[in-house]
């Protein structure tokens, strides 16, 4: 899974409807998504359970789940049936437990068991038999069973504000979010092979696990009916479903047929989504030595999905808003989206962890995978970027937990930077290590062993051990078992004497019980120039494994320049600051040794630094490095940093601009804010035009109104100028904020902060109209809507949304439930007071907090040009 692609492009956790530029989105995974300090939109656990987790007992081996359904996209429900075969494990079976949270069971019969009777409690479906069944025994039981799902099923229907041609369903299953649509064993250590049959209106696809065995006209109903059947088994959470109106695709990849399915709407975007898979798909099968395991593979588009993508068996679902115009040119892509999800279809479907302790085996190969293919994409310059990027989240994390850790709450804890980043980092260290060719001898082994299984972290580390004869003990205690990354402080010194270069590493991370003092092979790079004038590189290995070390290496003279781990090889926060020589050495060598000096520069105020970043800024050859040198001009402030700014905002590469864009909008100066204006009334971008709207918000002068009307992608610069305007305190924005809604076009996450920002800005308004407009979003089947109407109509603070609030405030399985007490508390509050009283006393104290905001933004800027 992967969490916020847009958000951690690169889960989270998370932003996951937010337009953020591929740099920013680089710095989160789960974001992860989800997960991608993410904000995540899937649902909590059913019941937290406190204490260390462990992998659950099996009372059975369930061999074959069929699943058949027919979704009622008016009423937003299911009418299903469930057939589960299984046998006993090791004892008789009296009777047998399925996952299922707020299903209504209909009927329930047995084959080969005969069922005497049914409960239904909180989160599980109790089906007692008659006679107790032998171990071994094959038998299968039928449910049928109806319910209207809040989780784990998704629609998305006119009623809830779609196009009616966008129109679909779709599952999200990982963790354990199938029982809330369908009875199942909800958890990933047993596998078996499934088939489903939906029921859906002619005009529609349905996707799902496998191949499709069939698709012909119901008898009754005028139901088309779709038959998917999954061969190879597979753990439960990785069933798919995905019905509606979509625009198709077709590719082949090999032997392996290939489809793109986005909504009708999204079918201009589709091709450039779709551009990279056949070429992933072609690497991940030489990489791993390991053909494409499966039948197909299929990507489907969901509209508001709640990651930024999902890696069912032979189907991987995508969030729309991973989705981009071709305007965004190089500030966007699916590429990492793609790759991250189709290595899943190997390391997380082939292969799948057996507790969510072990979560790193599914999400780590699948990062490390993607920045694999990074080098394919985008040389070696681009591999060395993500490596870095994804090192940076795992540092800047300070998260002093053991990547396999039994004490989370609930299995949603485990989607963060531990499992993705970290755990990439940890395959590259052992490839590193190892030798790319041992290591992918190691992994095709580990593929070939335990395909169609469920691994453990001490599994991967007994066949890489069997491969290349080495022991991984301390390897996986330090970096698997134990938090943590080393932290080392790197001093140089010259004997000219002695010709001897000195090098001494301190280990200065807290260690205790969570964090070992590290063991690491860490690679050292001199450069030397020799009597003929030609400069000579001589590596050495450095192993450090104490507090504090000193190493001595014999040289022919007095090296120009020493690079730390120039490779990557060892996931470690590094401080060490090259002398000047060397720092202008540093800037002519590898794409990370100069981004390194680059940030050294930065630390600079001279007018020479200014000088030589606005040369760096325009010249290096790598966008990356040009984005760094814009970033350190932004940080040394000054008339001369600013002015060296403005005359960047003609760069080509879109990535810089954006860069520099982003500088100037932080810079308080009449200058800049004209730098920024000339730029938006002629940029193409509409990232960029949005990150110079949103910059405008300390500049309450300017008319943004025309920004609410400028055409774009998702409605994305009318959406930063609602946001803008919400900041300035435009109360007198609000008619044309509410056309701009009423004019549909805006992603939910976007919609819901339009509504929040009208409520905002109508406090005490004389308007009448605003409480039944934010009123009846209320009613919105999407929860993120109805979670943000109700948090508007608190900003509002009108009396008249009281009882309705505290309506929904009593519907314990509303989720708008709590925004809705919290909104209705807010408003009851400020009414002990004369009403009229307190809401222009709310609106100056607000005021005035806002004036203080920015009479603090400009003495800050003010003091930074002293």
């Amino acid at each position: 899974m992967r969490y916020g692609e847009r958000a951690m492009r690169f889960s989270t956790p998370l932003f996951l409807f937010l337009p953020l530029t591929l740099a920013a989105a680089e710095s989160v995974e789960m974001d992860y998504l989800g997960r991608c300090g993410k904000e995540s939109l899937m649902p909590a656990g059913l019941n937290p359970i406190p204490g260390r987790k462990y992998a659950r007992d099996r009372s059975v081996d369930i061999k074959h789940l069929a699943l058949d359904v027919t979704p009622d996209f008016t009423r937003r429900s299911v009418q299903g049936q469930v057939t589960i075969t299984f046998s006993p494990v090791a004892r008789a079976l009296a009777k047998l437990e399925l996952d299922a949270v707020d299903l209504t069971i209909d009927h329930v019969e047995g084959k080969g068991a005969k069922v005497s009777g049914h409960e239904v409690t909180k989160d599980k479906l109790v089906l007692c038999f008659a006679e107790p069944l032998a171990a071994g025994t094959e038998a299968a039981v039928t449910v049928r069973y109806h319910c209207v799902p809040e989780n784990g099923l998704y629609f998305r229907t006119p009623e809830m504000g779609y196009p009616a041609g966008d129109t679909q369903v779709w599952s999200q299953g990982e963790a354990e979010f199938h029982r809330y649509w369908f009875p199942c064993y909800d958890y990933p250590n047993d596998r078996f092979t499934s088939e489903v049959v939906c029921h859906a209106p002619d005009g529609m696809e349905v996707v799902s696990n496998g191949k499709l065995v069939s698709r012909e006209r119901d008898a009754e109903g005028g139901l088309i009916r779709w038959h998917w059947k999954q061969e190879q088994p597979h753990v439960n959470y990785l069933m798919a479903l995905a019905a509606g109106y979509f625009h198709r695709i077709d590719a082949q990849a090999g032997r392996t047929p290939m489809a793109m399915l986005v909504p009708p709407s999204e079918k201009d975007q589709a091709a450039l989504a779709f551009r990279d898979t056949q070429a992933i798909m072609q690497f991940y099968e030489k990489e791993t030595g390991t053909p494409y395991p499966w039948d197909k593979y299929y990507q489907v588009y969901c509209q508001d999905f709640l990651a930024g993508g999902m890696e069912n068996t032979t189907c991987s679902f995508m969030a729309c808003t991973a989705l981009f115009p071709k305007e965004a040119g190089e500030l966007d892509s699916t590429h990492r989206l793609d790759a991250h999800e189709l290595a899943h279809q190997w390391f997380g479907d082939l292969l799948t962890c057996r507790d969510w302790s072990h979560l790193w085996l599914n999400e780590g190969f699948a990062s490390y995978y993607t920045v694999l293919y990074e080098e394919v994409k985008n040389g070696q310059d681009g591999m060395a970027l993500s490596l870095w990027r994804e090192a940076q989240r795992v540092i800047n994390s300070n998260d002093v937990r053991p990547i396999v850790w039994r004490d989370y709450t609930e299995p949603m804890e485990q989607f963060d930077s531990r499992a993705y980043p970290k755990g990439a980092w940890v395959l590259h260290m052992l490839r590193s290590q190892l030798g790319p060719d041992l290591y992918r001898a190691a992994i095709k082994e580990y593929l070939a062993r335990h395909r169609n299984t469920n691994v453990t972290s001490d599994r991967l580390q007994e066949t890489i051990e069997a491969v290349t004869g080495r022991s991984f003990d301390q390897f996986f205690d330090q970096w698997v078992y134990h938090g943590g990354v080393p932290v080392l402080e790197v001093a140089y010194s010259w004997d000219d004497g002695a010709k001897m270069a000195k090098v001494s590493v301190k280990q200065t991370q807290k260690v205790d019980e969570k964090v070992l003092l590290f063991n690491v092979p860490l690679p050292l790079r001199f450069s030397v120039k020799g009597a003929d004038g030609k400069e000579t590189v001589q590596n050495f290995t450095a192993t450090v494994s104490k507090a504090q070390e000193d190493f001595s290496f014999t040289l022919p003279a007095q090296p120009s320049l020493l690079r730390v781990d120039p490779d990557q090889t060892v996931l470690a926060k590094i401080n060490f600051t090259p002398s000047g020589d060397m720092l202008k050495a540093q800037l002519k060598s590898d794409i990370i040794g100069r981004m390194l000096a680059v940030e050294q520069l930065g630390k600079k105020k001279d007018d020479a630094t200014v000088k030589q970043l606005t040369e760096i800024a325009s010249s290096d050859p790598h966008h990356a490095i040009r984005t760094e040198a814009v970033e350190a001009l932004q940080k040394i402030t000054g008339d001369a940093a600013r002015n060296a700014l403005i005359s960047l905002t003609g760069q080509p590469d879109e990535r810089v601009r954006k860069a520099v864009a982003d500088a100037l909008g932080v810079i308080f100066h009449p200058d800049a804010h004209a730098a920024l204006v000339k730029m938006a009334a002629t940029e193409q971008n509409p990232i960029i035009v949005s990150s110079i709207v949103s910059s405008f918000a300390v500049w309450p002068q300017e008319d943004l109104l025309p920004f609410l009307k400028r055409p774009s992608y998702h409605n994305m610069i009318a959406a930063a100028a609602i946001r803008t305007l919400r900041q300035q305190n435009r109360q007198d924005a609000v008619p044309a904020i509410v056309t701009a809604v009423k004019a549909g076009g805006f992603p939910a996450r976007e919609l819901g902060a339009a509504l929040t920002a009208i409520g905002n800005l109508s406090r005490g308004s004389k308007d009448e109209s605003i409480q039944p407009f934010l009123t009846s979003y209320l009613d919105s089947p999407h929860r993120a809507v109805r979670t943000a109407a109700a948090s508007a109509l608190g900003e509002l603070g009108d009396l008249r949304a009281v009882p309705v609030l505290n309506a929904i405030a009593g519907q314990k399985t509303n989720p708008a439930a709590t925004a809705a007490a919290d909104a209705a508390g807010r408003i009851q509050a400020l009414q002990t007071n004369p009403s009229t009283q307190a809401i222009e006393a709310w609106k100056k104290v607000d005021a005035l907090q806002r004036k203080t905001e920015e009479l603090e933004k400009k003495i800050e800027s003010l003091e930074k040009k002293k």
